[in-house]
């Protein structure tokens, strides 16, 4: 691996970091620490590199400003400095973002993973941020993508506070972005993309299927790392790929991947907060058959 960027206690952002995600109370009035303790205890012991709070995984956007400082300050408290922990901070302009890396320092983390709401000022927004904690940029806006040239490498020549990019948009660019910063680990965002990203020269995942099914994201990375590509495929597309379709679309992923760890005794409740929706029951036992077609609950 390069001689990557790293964050303050020297590590780099790279391998498989898990996006947590927030469990409720049945009611979805608060946040349920027991469960988010096992889930912790789960991704840790399957051997990921990193976790992030709070991110689009961790519903970021159902959270108050009060709920996000409570939900960082538990994680880091488990994780207890064995891995990296970072706070998402997503789809947000300049104040909103400010505000969150205020609380991310405040807590401790040891970097915010950041995607702005627009394009405008964009430089500005990330280069604010960046002073106050190492960052983990979106390839991505809510407007769309961002532009290899104009906009993503600028970013990474303006600061060393830049420590990773998450690929989750120009998922066939990571050769591209390779060749242009060597020193800036790259990490796939798109879980479905995730062993093409491998092969094409990605550092590793930041990916919601990390928490859901640690283990098998850890052997993936494992995998890639010693070319076992035949090994690698088989894994993916048999074993992960097929609940990565389903996790995905968006208005019922994070509620798929919540009824996953709910079944794997993580989480006591399924339920997701708006904007996202709770899954439909036709969906609900589709689900149940596949996850256990995959070996993933009894």
């Amino acid at each position: 691996m390069g001689n990557f960027r790293t964050i303050k206690n020297g590590q780099s952002l790279q391998g498989v970091i898990a996006l947590l995600f927030t469990p409720f109370s049945s009611d979805g009035k608060e946040v349920d620490a027991a469960s988010l303790h096992r889930q912790i205890d789960r991704v840790l012991e399957s051997g990921v590199s990193a976790v992030v709070a709070c991110g689009k995984a961790g519903e970021f956007e159902g959270l108050t400003p009060a709920e996000i400082e409570q939900v960082l300050a538990l994680v880091l408290e488990r994780v207890a400095g064995r891995v990296p922990v970072g706070m998402g901070i997503i789809s947000v302009e300049r104040e909103q973002g400010l505000q969150a890396a205020a609380i991310a320092c405040r807590c401790g983390a040891d970097f915010a993973m950041v995607k702005k709401l627009t394009r405008q000022q964009l430089h500005e927004f990330y280069l604010d941020i960046a002073a106050l904690l190492p960052v983990m940029v979106y390839d991505q806006s809510n407007e769309g993508n961002l532009d290899l040239e104009q906009e993503i490498l600028p970013l990474l020549q303006a600061s060393e506070r830049i420590v990773a990019v998450k690929v989750s948009g120009n998922v066939y660019s990571f050769g591209q972005l390779k060749e242009a910063a060597p020193d800036v680990p790259l990490l796939c965002g798109w879980d479905t993309f995730s062993l093409m990203a491998y092969l094409s020269g990605a550092d590793g995942v930041v990916a919601g299927s990390a928490a859901v099914m640690p283990e098998r994201e850890v052997a993936l990375h494992q995998l890639a790392l010693a070319g076992h590509w035949e090994e690698a495929r088989k894994l993916f597309y048999r074993q992960m790929l097929p609940l990565i379709a389903f996790s995905t679309p968006d208005p019922y992923a994070f509620s798929v991947c919540k009824l996953v760890l709910h079944w794997r005794g993580l989480f006591d409740s399924p339920v997701v907060r708006p904007p996202y929706v709770n899954t439909p029951e036709w969906m609900v036992r589709e689900i149940r058959a596949l996850a256990r077609q995959l070996d993933l609950v009894d």
